[in-house]
């Protein structure tokens, strides 16, 4: 058989077709499978997160134990170490707080969490510097919820701003 110049066209032809198709195609699925692969044991390595958690559990009441036989308090209370910071930084932002209301708990599976609402009033600009420093105080939880409210005072014609803020705390018990 002869190569004229037909068959040597149909023979480059084929293999730019099959580069193509690897650098298009096949190698994607190599990769996608490969991924595939890596999922499966990170699931597979997951699968004993249960009795990790038990484990952090069975610690951290090792730790408390600790604790209460060598006499140390993490806190009195949390909701009076919220209260002294939030007034160390209102008087720092030049804000006020407008109201405190009652802890909210909620025990579920093993966990207690309990919200704190309350609201101040002020500037925005200090009103996101008083909230930029308790989320970036972990000891203090975690801010869940935010609502800006703007009234109008018609006595002094003027705008008010209002910020509504939950915070959230977790316990394992």
């Amino acid at each position: 058989m002869k190569l004229n110049k037909k068959n040597k066209l149909l023979i480059v032809g084929f293999v730019l077709i099959l580069y193509i198709c690897y650098s298009f195609a096949i190698s994607n699925t190599v990769i996608y499978y490969n991924e595939y692969h890596k999922k499966e044991q990170q699931i597979a390595n997951d699968s004993n997160l249960p009795n990790l958690a038990n484990q952090l559990i069975r610690k951290e009441k090792q730790l408390d134990q600790v604790l209460d036989q060598n006499e140390i308090n993490v806190s009195d209370s949390f909701q009076n170490d919220l209260l002294k910071q939030l007034s160390s930084y209102s008087n720092t932002y030049h804000l006020k707080i407008t109201d405190f209301q009652e802890p909210h708990t909620i025990i579920q599976k093993g966990f207690t969490t309990t919200s704190y609402i309350f609201s101040l009033e002020g500037s925005f600009n200090g009103c996101l510097a008083l909230l930029n420093q308790i989320e970036n105080n972990p000891k203090l939880g975690a801010v869940k919820h935010l609502n800006f409210i703007k009234k109008k005072n018609y006595k002094t014609d003027m705008d008010q701003l209002f910020v509504e803020v939950i915070m959230q705390t977790n316990k394992g018990i």
